[in-house]
């Protein structure tokens, strides 16, 4: 049985580990089966991450806590469960401008 994986990745939008497994191979050998087929690779990185209602309240809690400085992102965590990670790509999503490690704000790099 012949998979195509151009029309895997194109057309149903899988990612390349996604072929990968679903043609039963690595990562690698996927990779060279599409470029083989002649097929554009996608950035990756994956989609950029669009705010959502969970961004939004993770934001909130960022943004104004106690002394209205608002609450690290291990003191989200401890609140929430969610994973520091998983956090702070929530929050760039929204937009949020992050502290540094004493709670200043970042400087600009030039």
């Amino acid at each position: 049985m012949s998979v195509d994986v151009a029309a895997l990745y194109d057309e149903e939008g899988f990612s390349i580990r996604a072929v990968a497994e679903e043609i039963g191979s690595c990562y690698s050998t996927a990779r060279r089966q599409l470029i083989a087929a002649g097929v554009e690779l996608r950035p990756s990185g994956g989609r950029p991450l669009e705010a959502d209602p969970v961004a939004e309240r993770l934001a909130a809690l960022y943004r104004a806590g106690q002394f209205g400085r608002g609450l690290s992102i291990r003191a989200i965590q401890e609140r929430t469960g969610y994973g520091y990670a998983f956090i702070r790509t929530r929050l760039h999503a929204a937009g949020v401008e992050l502290r540094d490690k004493h709670g200043r704000p970042r400087k600009a790099v030039a």
